[in-house]
């Protein structure tokens, strides 16, 4: 009877303790691993969170002038769920804004709440919808990158996608310091659930960095609207322009040509956007004579006193046949360089040598990125010495064999300008606050001193020749010493060899002589009408050139002879 009675005891104590075994398990779950989530429900009973967008940082030119800003806009939203006619409703907004009617209808049939109708309306749309009157549809305020200047400096500054996150240019490789840091404010709620105007929480956004930039507008403007209206004269497939300051890497203007307005992107194709000064590599042509001339000057001094025999025009070379665009017999060292031929560098450079040849294509920056900051940069193309054909040694110092971008030109042809130094070119001079207060400063970045200032000086005097007597002479501006060089390339056809009817036009130069403060470098693609960069490339130097001389007011001075 005892022992009965203690089994009934024993069990009812065990049941006991099972049971209290599974009440503790179930408030450590509720409590411990399950608490954070109910702790959340509970608080957004009692509160209620909003967020904060900050504002994408501005965008400058060197003058002050807003390049890209942020401005309100307002973007479309439904409540499919009260919406009775969606095929109707449908029909009407799809009128209004220019959205297919299969789309709209397509999300009005979702089982959602809420569905986004068009993102940043114009203003047109915007009241449009108002005037329907509608309880169903609804508007959030939303920031929208805006491009004051519309075409200007498209390729350099880029885009941005719908929510503001940068894609191209500048607005992709300054991101970080453009885009704002958002905030929120947690408020609470009554016991019927409404919004109070009391904080319980409140984090300010912060609004993003604003970028000071070394472009110039008017300049940016001549330099874009004379490359349009080449490309437009001479029928050209397009173009580009480089404009730096060879003395610390500004660059003060850069376009290409076709160009498109990034405040309707989407109305463009896609090749606009492309930045082709900077990212496509091109054969130069004999603009990158300059390698052999400063090559020369600095190795051979001597054959600066010597004369070379041309050939009339005609050499066979290993493999191949060289031409000149001129019959010309025995021609001085400048001579050979100031008329472009061909035949004569050649011959300059076989008497340098190959490996200092190949030495002062690096020396002068080729083969390697120039560091600009923007995204996707070339590096170019220069073969090593080690792969240098027969034919390399007689071609690739006339500026074949070898792929260059017109960036890399451009900082090849200041170092003759600046007397000797490799300079690095840079878009962006500051990141700064709302308040003016510089977050990074960008300082002239000039690498190293790569020729002396006397080779330099001497191959100054030869290109100032080249403008004044020689193939550039389309370049000149009366009482202005500009030095440069011209260069026409034939485009490489998908078969392999040179085409007869694509070239490339090009001229690179800098001025004023005595004190130069400008590289141009331009490349026209393709101009039909008449392909010689003398032709073509040189009055397009010589315009942008004679606009930045009104502009900055330079000084004329007398011929240097």
């Amino acid at each position: 009877m005892n022992r009965q009675r203690n089994l009934k005891l024993t069990l009812v104590c065990v049941g006991i303790f099972i049971l209290a075994c599974a009440i503790i398990v179930k408030l450590v779950c509720l409590q411990i691993i399950a608490g954070s989530r109910f702790t959340k429900i509970a608080a957004s009973q009692h509160t209620y969170v909003v967020e904060l967008p900050g504002r994408r940082g501005d965008v400058f030119d060197s003058q002050g002038v807003t390049l890209a800003s942020t401005m309100p806009s307002y973007s479309l939203y439904a409540l499919p769920k009260k919406i009775s006619d969606k095929d109707n409703m449908s029909t009407r907004l799809s009128q209004i804004t220019g959205v297919p009617r299969d789309r709209i209808l397509d999300r009005l049939n979702r089982d959602k709440s809420f569905v986004w109708i068009k993102r940043q309306l114009n203003k047109s749309e915007r009241q449009s919808i108002e005037d329907m009157g509608l309880d169903c549809v609804g508007f959030i305020k939303e920031p929208k990158r805006f491009y004051p200047q519309e075409e200007l400096a498209c390729q350099v500054l880029g885009i941005v996608d719908i929510d503001n996150k940068g894609l191209e240019g500048l607005e992709l490789n300054f991101d970080e310091f453009l885009r704002a840091k958002q905030g929120k404010a947690i408020l609470l709620r009554d016991s019927h659930g409404r919004v109070l105007p009391l904080y319980k929480e409140l984090i300010y956004p912060r609004d993003g960095f604003n970028l000071v930039l070394n472009i110039d507008s008017h300049i940016q403007h001549w330099a874009s609207f004379f490359l349009g209206q080449t490309v437009e004269e001479t029928k050209a497939k397009g173009g580009s322009v480089v404009v730096l300051n060879p003395q610390d890497g500004r660059v003060l203007a850069l376009c290409n040509w076709p160009k498109f307005d990034p405040n309707q992107f989407l109305d463009f194709p896609r090749q606009n956007f492309r930045n082709k000064a900077v990212v496509d590599f091109y054969e130069p042509g004999s603009v990158f004579k300059v390698v052999t001339l400063v090559a020369a000057l600095a190795e051979k001094p001597g054959l600066e006193r010597e004369s070379f025999f041309c050939e009339e025009g005609e050499l066979k070379i290993p493999g191949s046949t060289l031409h000149d665009w001129k019959k010309f017999g025995t021609l001085s060292f400048q001579d050979v360089f100031k008329n472009s031929s061909n035949i004569g560098v050649a011959k300059v450079a076989n008497a340098v040598g190959d490996k200092i040849i190949s030495k002062y294509m690096n020396i002068m920056g080729f083969g390697r990125l120039t560091g600009i900051d923007l995204p996707t940069e070339t590096s170019g193309f220069v073969k090593p010495l080690a792969s240098w054909s027969k034919t390399s040694r007689f071609i690739m110092p006339i500026g074949q064999e070898v792929c260059v971008s017109l960036l890399q030109l451009a900082r090849a042809f200041s170092i003759v300008a600046n007397g000797g130094y490799l300079i690095k070119p840079y878009i962006v001079d500051k990141i700064v606050d709302n308040k003016g207060v510089v977050i990074k400063d960008f300082k002239p970045r000039i690498e190293s001193r790569v020729l002396p200032e006397s080779v330099a000086d001497k191959a100054k005097q030869i290109l100032w020749k080249v403008v004044e007597e020689g193939t550039g002479r389309r370049a000149k501006i009366e009482g202005i010493n500009i030095a440069g060089k011209t260069g026409t390339s034939q485009k490489i056809e998908p078969s392999g060899g040179y085409s007869h009817r694509d070239f490339y036009a090009t001229f690179v130069g800098f001025f004023p002589v005595e004190d130069p403060r400008y590289v141009i470098a331009v490349v026209v693609d393709e101009p039909r009408t008449y392909y010689y960069g003398g032709m073509v490339a040189a009055p397009l130097f010589r315009n942008i050139a004679q606009k930045i001389v009104e502009y900055k007011n330079l000084i004329k001075v007398e011929s240097r002879e």
